[in-house]
């Protein structure tokens, strides 16, 4: 880059990313459009996240502005597909040095528009004004993107839980506890796992929201490998609470409970696997053991194979 007004955007991303502890590499050759690559790298040295920036600089680009976002035009053809076939994630960043707003957008095929309602020759993006580079909302997205395909998305997902699949399958115990904040549409809670593997216990903290979904949905969504079921021992005292409520009936003059329904075990055989405790309609209590589903199970016996050294993997049918 050799024009001013270019190098003072990089500068400026340079220094939001030095604050933000993300690496921050100047990429000073003309190319289709990259301008640097940013790079975070966790406490312990492990590398987290690689992206590649375009940015533009100046008022002129903030110029179009419509439901509040800034329209990014003059996308080539070229330009959008070394942008959406990259292996890393890209991004453009705008940069409006009069007023220091500074905002991002990715760049894929969701996000690259095609001009004239699909039909014209050239491409856009949307670019929210709300999107800042470098807020925490949009390091901790900039964190999760990745260029792989889904599949192996997915899978990285399950390969990081397996441990705790491996606990379960071999003898150990994993437990989901969990509050909800049932009356809270912004999702507040606290979940962790309790995992023990017969030589200690641990607890592995989910620190996420899930706004307006109930807990119930969130934890096949969290972890899609497991089948749920129910602590007996920590509901007892609540399940039996609620049992005297509406299948028993208090003798005051015999001072003892009669059973007129069903049976404190059969009404436990009824109940919900995840169920809650209910604090006073406001939070909603869970304590639930995991066990292995099929899928839980199957990717066990995938991840074994696929982590062997099978020197016969190599072999290709040759064309005719």
């Amino acid at each position: 880059m050799t024009n001013y007004t270019e190098q003072m955007g990089v500068g400026h991303c340079a220094e939001i990313a030095a604050r933000n502890k993300w690496l921050f590499r100047n990429q000073p050759v003309n190319d289709i459009g990259i301008d640097a690559h940013i790079e975070f790298v966790d406490s312990s040295g492990k590398p987290k996240q690689l992206l590649a920036l375009q940015i533009k600089t100046g008022a002129s680009w903030f110029k179009e502005e419509k439901d509040g976002c800034i329209i990014f035009r003059n996308i080539s053809d070229r330009q959008y597909i070394y942008w959406t076939t990259n292996s890393l994630p890209c991004i453009v960043v705008l940069y409006n040095p009069d007023d220091n707003t500074c905002v991002w957008q990715r760049l894929t095929t969701e996000t690259i528009e095609r001009t004239q309602d699909g039909e014209g020759k050239g491409y856009f993006v949307k670019v929210p004004l709300t999107q800042v580079f470098l807020d925490n909302a949009s390091n901790q997205q900039l964190l999760s993107f990745s260029n792989l395909p889904e599949h192996i998305v997915n899978y990285n997902f399950l390969l990081s839980q397996k441990e705790f699949m491996e606990i379960i399958r071999d003898g150990g115990e994993v437990k989901l506890h969990s509050t909800e904040w049932v009356n809270k549409s912004s999702g507040r809670g606290e979940t962790e796992l309790i995992v023990d593997d017969g030589e200690s216990i641990k607890k592995y903290s989910y620190p996420y929201w899930f706004p307006f979904t109930p807990y119930t949905e969130v934890f096949p969504k969290l972890f899609p490998w497991a089948d749920f079921s129910a602590d007996e021992e920590f509901y007892e005292d609540y399940d039996e609470t609620m049992w005297r409520e509406y299948h028993c009936h208090y003798d005051n003059e015999d001072d003892e409970w009669y059973v007129v329904g069903d049976t404190f075990a059969q009404y436990r055989e009824k109940l919900e696997s995840i169920r809650s405790i209910d604090h006073a309609g406001e939070v909603a209590e869970y304590m639930l053991i995991l066990s292995l589903n099929d899928l839980g199970k199957s990717f066990l016996k995938v991840n074994e194979f696929v982590s062997q050294n099978n020197s016969y993997a190599i072999a290709r049918p040759e064309e005719s």
